[in-house]
């Protein structure tokens, strides 16, 4: 029998993260006092971080980060940031979490790009001290800003040689043909580099965009909510091996979906795609990893081989070690379900 208990306990794996959507109000509230900014009670924090109920579009869903990132400009903040993401995961039963962050976006008081990635490292490792849990960083170049910019940020990521920089997203505002103009300026960083691309596409209904983003060479695919009633792009996803990582609390409050009930992971199981649930942002979306699995369970009848299935397709598709790969493989392979166990 699944149990929110049960679901909590299990080890599971999140691909799908983003730092400064999740950090908790009361340590964002820790943040601004340890830099000696102003900053309202704990409820106004609380509210200024979270999606309403009744979020129009991921334009407005999007508002939310702009509260936040004013007060990620410091090292100290930003390894704060990360450790408390990775607390909180590790509450949440997570084993093995990639979190994702724009170096961009923390550069307003003169930190570099190594100093931003340094920073969230000492953070993870910090936590990884202390809890059961692994993580590593996802680099994000937000397609807002122009080709070259997101590929120096790329390169100086690279340089930096931190280990637990494992890959490459873009995120942003999604429009259709929207990799065109970026692929000159990045398609080196496939081509020549080792390292892999997973990118939000299909995150607003086009589902062109996800085959660009295949084309392109992602191995995953952030959201991809456009495959939804489409049967012939599911099949096509699969056939390429792709994994979505879906992200079901955050669709339904940028209105890609109604509910949990609408939600399609019955057709994307059934027709072979690889998928993985994840939270998104913890604090926008109000929500957990735990969260996300009971609900789409409860939603859709799903059975403990279909929750140990995705999780197990999330750490296989994750950029972790083959070693950390086959720990937490085999740890998920031998969880024990049954609540008196």
């Amino acid at each position: 029998m699944i149990t929110y208990q049960t679901l909590k306990k299990f080890p599971k794996a999140e691909l799908h993260c983003h730092l400064d959507g999740s950090i908790r109000p009361e340590t964002l509230q820790a943040i601004a006092q340890e830099q000696h900014m102003s900053i309202s009670d704990i409820e106004d924090i609380r509210q200024q971080m979270q999606a309403p109920k009744d979020c129009r579009n991921l334009a407005e869903y999007l508002q939310c980060f702009d509260f936040v990132l004013p007060y990620l400009q410091t090292k100290k903040a930003l390894e704060m940031a990360a450790f408390d993401v990775m607390e909180q995961a590790a509450e949440d039963g997570v084993r093995y979490i990639e979190i994702r962050f724009a170096p961009s976006l923390s550069m307003a008081k003169g930190l570099t790009v190594i100093e931003t990635i340094e920073a969230v490292a000492k953070g993870i490792a910090q936590a990884e001290k202390q809890y059961p849990i692994d993580g590593n960083i996802l680099i994000i170049g937000m397609r807002q800003e122009e080709a070259r910019a997101i590929a120096q940020v790329f390169q100086e990521s690279l340089d930096c040689s931190e280990e637990k920089v494992v890959g490459f997203d873009l995120a942003g505002p999604e429009e259709d043909v929207y990799l065109e103009e970026l692929g000159d300026n990045l398609r080196i960083y496939i081509e020549e580099k080792t390292i892999p691309f997973t990118l939000h596409a299909g995150e607003c209904g086009c589902v062109a965009n996800i085959y660009q983003a295949i084309a392109f060479g992602a191995t995953r695919i952030g959201h991809g909510i456009a495959l939804k009633n489409n049967q012939q792009a599911q099949m096509d996803c699969a056939s390429h091996s792709v994994c979505i990582e879906g992200c079901p609390t955050s669709n339904i409050q940028t209105k890609a979906v109604a509910d949990y009930q609408d939600y399609p992971i019955k057709d994307w199981l059934r027709n072979g795609l690889k998928v993985c649930l994840n939270t998104d942002n913890r604090t926008v979306s109000d929500t957990t990893l735990t969260n996300e699995y009971w609900q789409i369970s409860q939603a859709h009848q799903l059975s403990w081989q279909d929750i140990q299935k995705m999780n197990q397709d999330a750490i296989q598709y994750s950029y972790a070690s083959e070693q950390l790969k086959q720990q937490i493989m085999h740890e998920m392979a031998t969880a024990q379900f049954a609540d008196n166990v």
